[in-house]
């Protein structure tokens, strides 16, 4: 078995196997854990001075819940971005593409509370998502696009599978994350964003499996602090 074929399966076994832990852990036990985490992210450095920062969305289960963040990145007056998997093609495809995604995540612009808690639609996966227009229809201002009236961003948290005290992050496999971080890097050379990932106590581990294609994070902020 070739390496590279070595470190997939490694991650392939890692992700089943968190999987079943992850499921049983109650929806009590993530919100005690959640809610420990956002205290120790809120006293971060990066996320006090940052003005544009980028949350994903959580799942129900298995994963710390970032919504409350998400409300305090808006009450704080910072500007908060979401990703966006779905397709971004426009136009008389638009219909018939809408069930696919696209190979690279967006990070989009939520304005206000309102349109956190109202505005937004789900999509296969069950992730909430916001849309590529605003009511006004005009196009939602996109973090890397300066054309939309993005000027880039200052903190990306991350989500994941499974994590390592040395700034590995597994994530699910299809690489959108990856390959946002090394966009940013790209588009940011003299100020990339930090990286902050979020993992409940039973996402860490001894190693995580990882190649030249993954993006190490910065900081790991559990219920127990932030490393």
């Amino acid at each position: 078995m070739s390496s590279a074929a070595a470190w997939h399966a490694a991650k392939r076994a890692l992700r089943q196997r968190m999987k079943a832990v992850l499921e049983q852990i109650p929806r009590y036990e993530i919100e005690q854990q959640s809610a420990s985490v956002m205290e120790h992210v809120l006293h971060l450095p990066c996320y006090e001075r940052a003005c544009a920062v980028s949350v994903y969305l959580s799942m129900p289960t298995g994963e710390v819940d970032t919504w409350e963040l998400c409300r305090h990145v808006l009450r704080q007056g910072k500007r908060l971005y979401i990703p966006r998997f779905s397709n971004v093609q426009h136009g008389a495809v638009a219909a018939r593409a809408a069930h696919k995604f696209s190979t690279d995540m967006s990070m989009l612009r939520i304005m206000d509370l309102e349109e956190l808690e109202h505005g937004l639609t789900y999509n296969k996966w069950g992730i909430a998502e916001p849309s590529l227009t605003l009511a006004d229809e005009t196009q939602r201002e996109d973090a890397l696009d300066p054309t939309t009236g993005g000027t880039g961003l200052d903190l990306i948290i991350l989500p994941g599978v499974a994590f390592d005290l040395h700034g590995g992050r597994l994530g699910h496999g299809k690489g959108y994350y990856d390959r946002y971080l090394d966009r940013t890097k790209r588009q940011q050379p003299q100020s990339p964003p930090a990286t902050v990932a979020l993992a409940l106590r039973e996402q860490i581990v001894e190693a995580v499996p990882h190649d030249a294609a993954d993006q190490l994070c910065d900081t790991l902020v559990t219920p127990d602090g932030a490393f």
